[in-house]
């Protein structure tokens, strides 16, 4: 009858896309540091070269007191900072077509992503929320025919959100948390026959908080 779900959605995987000049991109992202930085590290940490990636891996699995021994947390959040004060991200477009699928999320086809292009502005660059478009698609035919599901999130209630900044809040640095397109699951639930609405999450002031929740078409 009833599902709810608090801060679950923007924590699962997604995909950049750029639309331009007509044509659909998927946005390929790698991460590196620079010969500079990984120099800078090692010596302001003394940490051997060949030891820094695994020092990278406890930082990234255990937070900054899994960097060094116990006792040295505070070199361990000196760590923290730098290293993500060095990491970068480099960007590659890669064309996409009608015939491609690889970035569709499972369980959704073309036509999805089809209805969402439709009411976007020509010139954009937007999340495909791929694991809670895949969670979303999944949970409505689990619904009984009065049921209803339920979502707080940080939302982009429609495309043209996109072009109007961040929409926040703030993360940790190095968190993959992102905001929600909301609009992707109202194309996802009005072609299983649902609408989905928008509230605002009136319980703390100043939330960027939206509450989506979903009724059946008449």
């Amino acid at each position: 009858m009833y599902v709810h779900l608090t801060n679950v959605y923007d924590n699962l995987p997604f995909d950049d896309l750029i639309r331009r000049d007509g044509k659909l991109y998927l946005v390929e992202v790698r991460a590196y540091l620079s010969a500079a930085a990984f120099e800078r590290l090692t010596t302001e940490f003394g940490i051997a070269k060949a030891d820094l990636t695994a020092a990278m891996e406890r930082l990234l699995e255990g937070g900054p007191h899994a960097v060094f021994p116990p006792g040295n947390e505070d070199k361990g959040v000196s760590f923290w900072r730098a290293f993500w004060d060095a990491f970068r991200l480099e960007e590659r477009l890669r064309q996409l077509d009608d015939r491609e699928e690889t970035h569709v999320p499972p369980g959704l086809n073309w036509s999805h992503l089809q209805d969402l292009l439709d009411e976007a502005p020509e010139d954009v660059r937007f999340h495909i929320s791929r694991g809670a478009a895949e969670s979303f698609a999944n949970t409505l035919p689990l619904l009984h025919p009065r049921g209803y599901l339920q979502v707080q999130d940080i939302f982009v209630e429609d495309m043209d959100e996109y072009r109007k900044g961040f929409k926040g809040p703030g993360k940790l640095d190095g968190s993959l948390v992102t905001w929600v397109n909301g609009a992707l699951l109202r194309a996802v639930g009005a072609r299983a026959g649902y609408d989905v609405h928008f509230r605002p999450f009136t319980h703390r002031p100043g939330s960027k908080t939206t509450v989506m929740y979903t009724t059946q078409k008449p």
